[in-house]
């Protein structure tokens, strides 16, 4: 007995000692968890600011791929890619009609002032859907200003134009399909120019100087117009219409279009190399919806050298309801060279007759000089160009008229 009193309180005593430490060792595993918890709770807050920095870093690398890419604006849905394009064309042209002369400030109508909106969603690897909205601003249209007509305004809608307001859905592997206002099947295929001197002189002679008004041998202005006497019956243009191209095959396409009416018209293109050379050609054949014209055939085909020398041709006949058929022949010669560093220059000489188009019997024949110096840098072609206009008919002569257009187009 004596023994267990004396053991008693050093039980009691050790097994306070032992709850004590217990005790402890539950405080200290405590505060452990709740360094846990907190440096838990740190770590989602850095992993929540990683990502919204990665997410801020990857929009940053969208836009400057974007830019990279000439892409100028993102779209308002990440699906699809919007590409906003165009340029301005402005020049001075000068133009004689035998008796006076006048200098014009105007837009080219070769290729007019415009401003496109292209937006595409790609479906798969093989289909493409695509819209696109295109117009012109004209001010002082060179297919416009004659001697009555010094100025056209666009302030009140005159001069703003719609090319393009069409849809398209485009595959690889089936071709591509058009709805809605855009290039027939056949436009164009009067204009494949390789020389580079397009800008200010091609088949379509007239477009420098389109209302300039012919002078009869008595000093008094005819009515008809550049314009009236000469065309390359490029197809059947723009127009509201659905149209199909087969995928490329062997660099051949083919392309079909039905407008509003009754016009149809169809086409095939090519566009390869061949050794130590570039050719396209295309040609067309339409029946458009007219109570004068029964159906058209055109085309055009040009060769460009790898030395810079160029050959280009084109030729356009309507069958019409009565009287003999108009036609209209094109042929250039030009050549490309390095002179600058700059960029490319391009000269050229043409010549270009429409039989029969103002009026039976008419005979007109033109010929024109063209020089085209790029600025690669600036995204800028300048250009100088010269035009004879000559008319033989019937009714009386008239008098020869002189066009000399010089500018620039900047495009974006």
């Amino acid at each position: 007995m004596g023994l267990q009193k004396q053991l008693l309180p050093l039980a009691v005593t050790a097994s306070m000692a032992l709850l004590s430490a217990g005790a402890q060792a539950s405080a200290e595993t405590d505060a452990l968890r709740a360094q846990i918890q907190a440096l838990t709770e740190r770590l989602d807050q850095l992993e929540q600011q990683a990502t919204v920095a990665t997410q801020k870093a990857e929009a940053a690398e969208a836009k400057a791929e974007a830019a990279s890419s000439g892409q100028g604006i993102l779209s308002g849905n990440e699906n699809v890619r919007v590409t906003v394009s165009g340029h301005v064309n402005r020049g001075l042209l000068y133009a004689d009609d035998g008796r006076e002369s006048e200098t014009y400030n105007v837009d080219n109508d070769s290729s007019s002032t415009r401003l496109r909106v292209i937006g595409e969603a790609d479906v798969s690897d093989d289909l493409t859907v695509g819209s696109a909205i295109e117009a012109e601003f004209v001010s002082n249209s060179s297919f416009a200003v004659n001697q009555n007509n010094e100025t056209t305004d666009i302030s009140n809608g005159n001069g703003i134009n719609q090319r393009r307001l069409e849809v398209y859905f485009d595959s690889k592997r089936y071709g591509k399909l058009w709805l809605g206002q855009g290039s027939s099947a056949s436009d164009g295929t009067s204009e494949v120019d390789l020389s580079g001197t397009d800008l200010v002189g091609y088949s379509s002679t007239a477009d420098i100087a389109g209302a300039i008004l012919f002078r009869n041998s008595d000093g008094t202005l005819s009515s008809t117009e550049v314009g009236n006497v000469f065309s390359n019956f490029d197809g059947q243009g723009r127009g509201d219409r659905i149209r199909y191209d087969t995928p490329t095959f062997g660099n051949f396409t083919v392309s079909a279009s039905v407008i509003d009416g009754e016009t149809w018209d169809t086409a095939v293109r090519y566009a390869g190399e061949l050794e130590g050379a570039k050719l396209a050609a295309a040609v067309a054949y339409s029946e458009p919806d007219s109570t004068t014209v029964d159906s058209q055939v055109n085309g055009s085909v040009s060769l460009l050298l790898d030395n810079g020398l160029n050959f280009t041709l084109a030729a356009g006949e309507r069958d019409v309801k009565s009287g003999d058929k108009p036609a209209f022949y094109y042929g250039k010669v030009g050549y490309q060279m390095q002179l600058f560093s700059h960029g490319m220059t391009a000269v050229s000489v043409d010549y270009s007759q429409n039989d029969d188009l103002a009026a039976q019997g008419d005979e007109g024949e033109n010929y024109g000089l063209q020089l085209v110096q790029n600025f690669d840098k600036w995204s800028t072609e300048g250009y100088l160009g010269y035009r004879n206009y000559q008319l033989d008919r019937a009714a009386g002569n008239v008098d020869d008229i002189d066009a000399i257009i010089l500018g620039a187009r900047v495009k974006f």
